[in-house]
């Protein structure tokens, strides 16, 4: 169980000061599950039956900061520390299926946990009385279950949210989804069509980076389909390829499963073979074939994730290891050095990583050479990238200001360090500034 030590001093200041004025005051929600689970809290919220304006007179003597008056809302600065603290309420009304219609403050605990989504986030704790559970989380939490407060299609139909919010906490915390919730939940899903895409990214961005990912995956793919219209397609579509042992689908969550949980390799697993529906043919001998479908998945990658508002930078990195997933690296120092001079040594790394999760999703048959191919790729990487080698033009002991001086003008410069660094790169030059120089005034007198 949680003991106050565990509890910040300032959170035990600002619940002994509120007692102190005859209001109820407790620790609240996720903070309050994690100290059961033994985790450290990212943050600790408080919930009591003061109302904002009390509140504000209680903590008179703080800095107070009126973050959400409207949902009771007020931010306590105490000893440095920013506390969130929420008047008890009760909602009522959900017409988008997000938000509440009409708030209400309340001054009963329970009344205020009975409006929370999930059992184990309806906990509260006190230092003093211990841990207050009128709907048995504690018990979910022991046995590792997500279960709605009340009726499960109640709780959607009030915030659809939720339903993304089950299956991240199941993904994250390895739960089990309680088997009404489950049937809630999918009978549900459309309503994530009110839901605003920035809230759908938040939550499924968690969800692609869990432990878990696989299997709810596999058991929600419909619910995923209703934000990533294109996955539906890869449902059950054989591949009809010697090299290939599952489905569309199937392959991609193999791949997932074997990617480490980073989002943007994640998602690049994701979406790498969902062009491959609609770029599918059968040879003579009656194999399949999916001719340029990295193209055709990097441009439902790139649409997909705008719709979903990801950031630009993230979008550029995914559609780049979806174009190139099937892109060729021999086992050759000259090669690998223009794949690192394309790429860079990051963007280089990450390709690998997904053409080895990639090949863990195909054919047992071929995994193991494979896969020993791809570490002899890395090891020679890592061998090049060691004796650091020119791989852009700016990395050569000579730059635009000495091709001036030779007299080199406008396009003429490019064209003359283009050729300085093709040699260089392919070991013809030596990356010293003399014989850089010296090739260079030969260029310039031509």
């Amino acid at each position: 169980m949680i003991r106050a030590a565990q509890i910040p001093k300032q959170i035990i200041k600002a619940i002994r000061l509120l007692n102190e004025h005859n209001y109820e005051a407790y620790l609240v929600g996720g903070s309050v599950r994690d100290l059961l689970q033994a985790k450290i809290p990212a943050d600790f919220d408080l919930t009591t039956s003061a109302t904002p304006e009390q509140n504000m007179r209680v903590f008179s003597e703080y800095q107070t900061i009126p973050v959400g008056l409207k949902y009771g809302t007020i931010k306590v600065i105490i000893d440095q520390m920013p506390v969130e603290i929420t008047t008890y309420r009760v909602e009522q009304g959900y017409s988008d299926h997000r938000h509440p219609d009409t708030i209400k403050f309340s001054t009963d605990l329970k009344q205020d946990l009975s409006r929370r989504d999930f059992t184990i986030n309806a906990l509260a704790f006190h230092p003093e009385e211990g841990l207050v559970d009128p709907f048995s989380g504690y018990h979910d939490l022991n046995n590792k279950i997500i279960r709605t407060v009340g009726q499960p299609e109640e709780r959607f139909s009030e915030d659809a949210l939720r339903i993304l919010r089950a299956l991240r906490f199941a993904s994250s915390l390895n739960f089990s989804i309680d088997q009404n919730t489950k049937i809630a939940i999918k009978s549900h899903q459309l309503l994530l069509k009110n839901i605003a895409v920035e809230r759908i990214n938040q939550e499924f961005s968690q969800i692609m980076v869990s432990s878990n990912i696989n299997s709810i995956l596999t058991e929600y793919r419909d619910l995923f389909a209703v934000f990533i219209p294109e996955l539906r397609k890869s449902f059950d579509f054989e591949q009809r390829n010697p090299y290939h042992a599952f489905d569309v689908f199937r392959h991609t969550v193999e791949v997932i499963s074997n990617t480490p949980p980073q989002l943007d390799l994640r998602l690049a697993a994701l979406y790498h073979d969902l062009g491959k529906p609609d770029t599918f043919s059968i040879d003579d001998q009656g194999i399949g074939h999916f001719y340029n479908h990295p193209k055709k998945s990097a441009q439902i990658a790139r649409t997909n994730m705008q719709e979903l508002k990801f950031e630009k930078k993230l979008i550029d990195t995914v559609e780049t290891l979806v174009l190139y997933h099937d892109y060729p690296l021999e086992l050759d120092k000259t090669i690998l050095k223009r794949r690192l001079h394309k790429f860079g040594e990051k963007m280089l790394d990450k390709l690998i990583t997904l053409k080895k999760a990639d090949t863990m999703g195909k054919a047992k048959t071929i995994q193991t050479e494979q896969v020993a191919y791809l570490n002899e790729i890395s090891l020679m990487i890592d061998q090049i990238v060691r004796t650091k080698p020119a791989l852009q033009i700016t990395d050569l002991e000579i730059d635009g200001n000495d091709a001036i001086r030779l007299g080199l003008q406008g396009p003429e410069i490019g064209r003359a360090l283009g050729e300085i660094f093709e040699l260089v790169l392919t070991e013809q030059l030596e990356n010293k500034r003399k014989p850089l120089l010296e090739v260079l005034k030969s260029l310039a007198q031509k």
